[in-house]
């Protein structure tokens, strides 16, 4: 299967923003292997986590989906979703290579 070459970048920015540790990157690494749809999850979110998304009490531990449902991005999970649209609203954009 072929990778986006974002995705490293992509998994860099969340491993930073999660503070995974060698197992929590193990089972990453697992979860997207020849997934292509686990691919696409995390793509996703490490966009969204630039775009302003933040999971926490406040919001009511706010889901991807319903963030970008309530973003009016539509669902990142049908197919077509534009994750140019998304990036495009990045607070921090995405480095090429981490």
């Amino acid at each position: 299967m072929l990778y986006p070459a974002s995705l490293s970048a992509d998994l860099q920015y969340l491993a930073k923003r999660y503070e995974w540790n060698a197992e929590d990157k193990a089972e990453v690494r697992a979860a997207f292997t020849d997934c292509p749809e686990m691919v696409h999850f995390f793509t996703v979110l490490a966009a969204a986590h630039r775009a302003g998304y933040e999971q926490c009490a406040a919001n009511g531990f706010i889901r991807l989906q319903a963030w970008c449902l309530e973003q009016r991005l539509g669902d990142p999970f049908a197919s077509g979703f534009d994750l140019n649209t998304l990036d495009a609203m990045a607070v921090e954009p995405r480095r090429a290579h981490a």
